[in-house]
Formats: structure tokens, C-alpha cells, sequence
């Protein structure tokens, strides 16, 4: 068999549900996890006679995206009738657009693992309605229309992604950026972010081979394991002198396959047509300039400038700016130190994210919880964090406090007051205490003053366990090399 190395070619077609209080062209709750067929009116289960009405705060977020993608915006944007037959669809075609959709030829600078970025080109972004749910029981298939009439925004890319793992990043980091402008929350369990992906293959400077669309693709796991199957299978059709098919293919990930789901439909196929009961939609300055100064500092700016303005590493940086509630978190806790000269905004940023992403993320994870849902603030880790610095506590003190944070709800000074957590530093006290357990254990003694520094953590040790823990670390540890090596 013969075998040629191919270039690849992977376009992706992403669609989020954008965060409204009702649907995109009726009154209807957008809401997730109602009981099946509650959210439903005549508007969009597509009865006769009715008329749809825009939603004024699907088509800002729309703008909202098409901006942060730096797409050209049309001056007019006219909805379409997309016609196709299906059971998730009641009125047998889909309110969309096509000729004239809100944003073209933008694009979006993703990240590679170098470090590098690469832009990737947007062919457009557009608003339509979102199709019902179709759940399928044994023989039976059951039809849930409360999602039918969902604003779903659709963003198109070009084919400039060249892999699985490419595709997976960009799906990732754009999910960080729309969770970033607050129009949708990305949950791909729930299907408000969800993407096919387009791959085809070719013999190297020949250009784009015939195509295959992915769906079913409920994860960006699922998104590369897809892609990495589906362009071996390729390689392999055209290697056997066999020709691809333009075909819609399912992953199953039970198999970690594709599988044929029908041929691949062409625009032509699905007859649009302009949408008669809406007019063409004509943005205005001041509403675009309104949604210019809503949008707000994207995630891959905002970690450079985290990075470079408080000395964080990569990793801290990274860690940080994930979400954009986990950065709002740090930047008002490091701004409560500006004021506080103990500490440079530098020294006291590290130790903050530090801590956010080790102690406090352990314990947002084994509650399940955001840190903006969770009782923790930037004032009560502040404090916690001075708390240390001040030697009021030691900074194994310190993860009890937070610890207790969460669990009682109460404010960290208050809490070391009442349990008497404070630290021992009382040199007479702590001096008293060392003579005693160096005395007691001469054996160690020997062995340090033999070269065994790391016995003075034994003694330490003991300290720390005859103080239950009070005592100032630092100040025993002064105290116990004063005895010894006198």
C-alpha cells in the first residue's frame, strides 16, 4: 500500500448558548434543566400566525464575541430562513444566518505549546435559534422543545487548524474567552458549548481535500481524539486508492471511532431565504460603541500584563487567569497590600497566588465549589495571609485558619482569637522550653554538633509539640542553634 504524507486541514464550527433571560425570538425562559416541554409558547414551537421578536441582549453578546474576534462588522445583518426537515425542529426550518451574519473574516490568536501564537482565521459569526432535543429511549424517541428557540451564537473558523491537538487548544482557549465576556457559561455537559469539526487531507501544496464533519463532540477530549482518528482513517482510504466521501460521521466514544451518519449537505440543500418577519438588523454607533467599553480585558492580555505587573512564573500565571473570577479574586487581594508598606506588591502577589493555587483551590475543589461562590474574599485572605507575615500565626496555623474560613463562615482574626491560635514569641517563654528538650535529648545534641544539622527538625519538633504548635518557628529555631552550638 502506498504511503504518502499529507497536510492537514481542520476548520471547526463552534456554537454556544448565550446567557439571556428568555429565547431569542419569543418570551420563553432560557433556562437549563426544566422539566421537558415547560419553556414553550407558540413563537417557538413554530405555530401558524406568529411573529418573532428579536432579543436585544443576545444580538449585544453577539457583538460582544464578533468584537473579541476582530471581525468586520456588516452594517446590515439579515436573518434566513435555513430549511430542513427534522423532528427537533417544529416549524421545519431554522431562523439563522447566512449571506449577511453579524461578523466576517476576523480572527484569534491561539496559543501553541512553544508559547508562540498563530492566527486563526474567522469566517464569520452568526445568531440563530437553537433546535429542540431528541432523547432517544430503546425504540422509542422522546422530543423535548425547551431548548428550541435558544439563542445559539455559531462562530465558523477556516481551516487553519492542522491538528487534533490545535483543534483541542483553540476550543479550550476560546471557552476561556466567551466564559471571560460573561455571554455564556461553556458547559459542554449541558451542551452550551458544543462544536463539529470539519477535516479533510491532502497530498502536501495541493491545497484542501474533500471534506468529513464530526459531531457528537461533547468534550474537546473528544474534539482531538476525534480529529486524530478521522485523519488516520483518511490517510488510509486515499493510501488504498480509494476516494473520501463528503459525509457527516458520529463519534462514538465508546469505540474511539467515527462512524457514517449521512452525506454531508451543501448550502444549497438547505434553500435559505431572508427571514420575512424580521427586518434587516442595522447597528447603530452608539450601540456598538456601548458594546466596545463591555468588553472587557481578554484572558491572553490580561496574563501577560498579571505576569509582567506582579513578577508571577508562567505557571502561577497561567493558574491565575484561568478564569476570570479567579483573577478578579487575586487583583483585589493583592490591591488591599498596596496600602500596607510591610510587604512590595511583588513579594505579597506571589504569596497570594500561591496560596490561591494550592490551599485554597484544594479546598474549592473537595467542596466543589467557584471561589466566587464559596464564604472566602479577598479581605478574609488578606487577612490571613498578614496574619503570617506579622508572626501573629505560623503559616501551618495559617492553613487551619483558612480551612476554618470555609467551614465556620467567620472572619480569620476572630477566629484566632477565640481558639487561641495566636504564636508564641515570648523569647523568655520559648527560651525556657528549648533548654528543656535540649537537655532531654543530649544523643541529638551530640549529632548536631557532629554536623547532623537536620536533627535540629527533631527538636523542633518537640517545641512545636510542647507548645501545641504556638510557638514563633523562626525565633525556636534561633533559640535552639544558641543552646547547642554556644
Amino acid at each position: 500500500m502506498k504511503q504518502t504524507k499529507y497536510q492537514t486541514f481542520i476548520g471547526l464550527e463552534v456554537h454556544i448558548h448565550l446567557i439571556t433571560e428568555s429565547k431569542v425570538f419569543c418570551g420563553c425562559r432560557n433556562v437549563f434543566g426544566s422539566e421537558p416541554n415547560t419553556n414553550v409558547c407558540p413563537v417557538c414551537m413554530g405555530y401558524p400566525g406568529v411573529l418573532p421578536s428579536l432579543n436585544e441582549e443576545a444580538v449585544k453578546k453577539a457583538y460582544q464575541v464578533a468584537m473579541a474576534l476582530n471581525c468586520h462588522l456588516n452594517e446590515k445583518a439579515v436573518f434566513e430562513r435555513k430549511n430542513y426537515f427534522y423532528p427537533d425542529m417544529p416549524k421545519n426550518y431554522q431562523i439563522s444566518q447566512f449571506e449577511y451574519p453579524f461578523g466576517i473574516n476576523g480572527y484569534f490568536d491561539l496559543e501553541l505549546t512553544d508559547g508562540s501564537t498563530r492566527k486563526i482565521r474567522i469566517h464569520d459569526v452568526h445568531l440563530e435559534e437553537d433546535a429542540g432535543k431528541m432523547i432517544h429511549e430503546g425504540s422509542h424517541s422522546k422530543l423535548d422543545y425547551n431548548r428550541a428557540g435558544t439563542p445559539l451564537l455559531e462562530i465558523v473558523t477556516e481551516p487553519d487548524l492542522v491538528s487534533g491537538e490545535e483543534a483541542e487548544a483553540f476550543v479550550q482557549q476560546f471557552r476561556q474567552m466567551v466564559r471571560y465576556l460573561g455571554v455564556t457559561d461553556g458547559n459542554m455537559e449541558e451542551g452550551s458549548l458544543r462544536c463539529d469539526a470539519n477535516v479533510s487531507i491532502n497530498e502536501q501544496g495541493k491545497g484542501l481535500g474533500t471534506k468529513t464533519e464530526c459531531k457528537n463532540l461533547n468534550s474537546s477530549r473528544f474534539i482531538k481524539k476525534a480529529l486524530e482518528y478521522e485523519i488516520k482513517r483518511q490517510a488510509k482510504v486515499l493510501n488504498s486508492g480509494e476516494k473520501i466521501i463528503q459525509e457527516t460521521r458520529l463519534w462514538d466514544e465508546s469505540v474511539a471511532r467515527t462512524s457514517s451518519m449521512r452525506t454531508k449537505e451543501s448550502s444549497n440543500d438547505y434553500r435559505y431565504f431572508p427571514e420575512p418577519d424580521l427586518p434587516p438588523y442595522r447597528p447603530k454607533a452608539d450601540f456598538l460603541e456601548m458594546v466596545k467599553s463591555s468588553i472587557v480585558e481578554l484572558p491572553g492580555i490580561r496574563k501577560k500584563r498579571i505576569k509582567e505587573e506582579y513578577g508571577l512564573n508562567d505557571q502561577q500565571a497561567v493558574f491565575i487567569t484561568g478564569e476570570k473570577e479567579m483573577a478578579d479574586f487575586f487583583e483585589n487581594t493583592v490591591l488591599l497590600n498596596s496600602k500596607d508598606s510591610s510587604s512590595t506588591s511583588k513579594e505579597f502577589a506571589a504569596t497570594a497566588a500561591s496560596w490561591l493555587s494550592g490551599n485554597v483551590q484544594k479546598i474549592l475543589n473537595d467542596s466543589c465549589l467557584g471561589i466566587s461562590e464559596s464564604c472566602l474574599s479577598p479581605e478574609r485572605l488578606f487577612a490571613v495571609l498578614k496574619l503570617i507575615e506579622n508572626n501573629t500565626i505560623s503559616a501551618g496555623t495559617g492553613k487551619k485558619v483558612l480551612a476554618m474560613v470555609f467551614e465556620k463562615n467567620e472572619e480569620p482574626g476572630d477566629l484566632v482569637d477565640k481558639l487561641g491560635l495566636a504564636q508564641v514569641s515570648d523569647t523568655g517563654e520559648i527560651e525556657k522550653i528549648v533548654s528543656e528538650i535540649v537537655d532531654a535529648n543530649p544523643k541529638v545534641v551530640d549529632a548536631i554538633r557532629e554536623g547532623a544539622d537536620k536533627q535540629i527538625g527533631f527538636l523542633m519538633g518537640q517545641v512545636m509539640k510542647a507548645t501545641s504548635g504556638k510557638a514563633n518557628p523562626g525565633l525556636a529555631q534561633k533559640l535552639i542553634r544558641k543552646k547547642i552550638l554556644k
